[in-house]
């Protein structure tokens, strides 16, 4: 299941933050969150890519926020 929206994750990452290593970086991060979440294995496939899509944007949001705030240190 994870495998089949990594590809859709890193679509929207990459759309957030136009960089393909922070993108990278919160899909990584999208993945494990999903794989922790017992939920969404028991989902449809539109609802699985729906609550993914949530993860992988907050994951991207996430990122930027660090790299934000490393650079300004």
């Amino acid at each position: 299941m994870l495998r089949k929206l990594e590809g859709y994750g890193y679509s929207i990452a990459y759309y957030v933050l136009g960089c393909e290593d922070l993108a990278a970086e919160a899909t990584r991060a999208a993945l494990l969150k999903a794989g922790c979440d017992r939920e969404i294995g028991a989902m449809p496939a539109e609802a699985q890519r729906e609550k993914f899509a949530r993860l992988a944007m907050s994951a991207a949001i996430a990122v930027r926020r660090e790299r934000l705030l490393r650079q300004a240190e």
